[in-house]
């Protein structure tokens, strides 16, 4: 393991993720308003269960859920009863941040991996501001590591400092380890509660077999969004000429100038853009598309406001315009 140089574009420094808490104060992940809702349900979903300790039972009245029937009081006592939750007053927001080693590449401004930081630290910031509390799990380079929910400054602290941590070292054998999505969502699963919103940041290059059976499991009692960080050059064949290409695991040469190249190449393309429709954006979570080369802050903003529909504006948009519209 080596310590990677601290240049701002290619590694996650503090000074940047600290930076990002002055483009959140009009960023709103609270469903109290819904013109700035992240997800429609935030804080006001009625999902069962969701944001709520149960409080106590009391004998039923007409217009209870009938879902929140307290049978074993209702049993013992021969007369209907229901059960009282109060609403909590903080919601834990837990961010699954990808550092595998695909995620150190970029052509435009940053690495895809600083971009993701960023773009975490934007939203626990607002979402700290909301009066709620932020924890993060990293997966990737070295294994799955977790931080539980926490508020306030010292919750995003102890996020800013875990994501720092995760990016600070790269794995230079040439058997690198890289950890699957489904894994990580595997061990959230365990170890969540209810009401909860999941935010993951990735490349969705590491995706395992089985991410979307637990993303629709995820999502039965909690809100899940995904923030697909990519770069241009990973949706758009390069202008003619001769790159070397270093995924994080090997490295290449691409000569744009061959046809059979720009093929296969669009084909590789076309192939992750319809892994990541499949399996996250079909498994009911909006996709929101970030590039390294976009204005952040505008970009996130504008998205968090409609999170559905991001996925359709990219194709419109992004897609249409660098694939000539050949990407369905």
């Amino acid at each position: 393991m080596v310590k990677k140089n601290l240049n701002a574009a290619t590694a996650v420094t503090t000074k940047a993720l600290v930076g990002q808490e002055a483009y959140a104060k009009s960023l709103s992940l609270s469903g109290r308003k819904k013109a700035s809702s992240a997800i429609s349900g935030l804080h006001d979903s009625r999902f069962r269960g969701r944001g709520m300790d149960y409080q106590e039972s009391r004998v039923y009245q007409a217009g209870d859920d009938i879902r929140n029937m307290d049978w074993l009081v209702t049993a013992r006592t021969g007369t209907a009863h229901t059960k009282l939750f109060q609403e909590e007053r903080e919601r834990p927001i837990h961010i699954i941040m990808d550092t595998n080693n695909s995620m150190s590449f970029g052509t435009r401004k940053e690495f895809k991996s600083v971009t993701a930081a960023k773009s975490a630290a934007l939203l626990a910031w607002a979402a700290v501001k909301n009066g709620d509390r932020v924890g993060v799990m990293s997966y990737g380079k070295n294994g799955i590591h977790h931080e539980k929910p926490v508020g306030g400054k010292r919750g995003m602290m102890r996020l800013i400092a875990h994501l720092v941590q995760a990016d600070a070292y790269e794995n230079t054998s040439e058997k690198a380890q890289q950890t699957q999505l489904q894994d990580a969502l595997q061990r959230m699963r365990s170890i969540i509660r209810p009401g909860s919103l999941v935010i993951i940041v990735s490349d969705f290059y590491h995706l395992g077999a089985e991410v979307k059976r637990h993303l629709i499991q995820l999502k039965k009692h909690n809100d899940v969004l995904a923030l697909f960080i990519t770069d241009t050059f990973e949706i758009n064949a390069p202008l003619p000429g001769i790159y070397g290409i270093n995924n994080g695991e090997k490295s290449v040469v691409f000569n744009s100038k061959k046809s059979s190249d720009v093929k296969n190449m669009q084909q590789k393309q076309h192939q992750h853009l319809d892994n990541v429709y499949e399996n996250i954006q079909k498994s009911g979570v909006p996709v929101i598309p970030v590039l390294t080369s976009d204005k952040l802050q505008d970009k996130i903003k504008q998205a968090i406001k409609a999170p559905a529909a991001a996925w359709s504006i990219f194709k419109k948009t992004v897609l249409q315009e660098d694939l000539g519209a050949k990407h369905g």
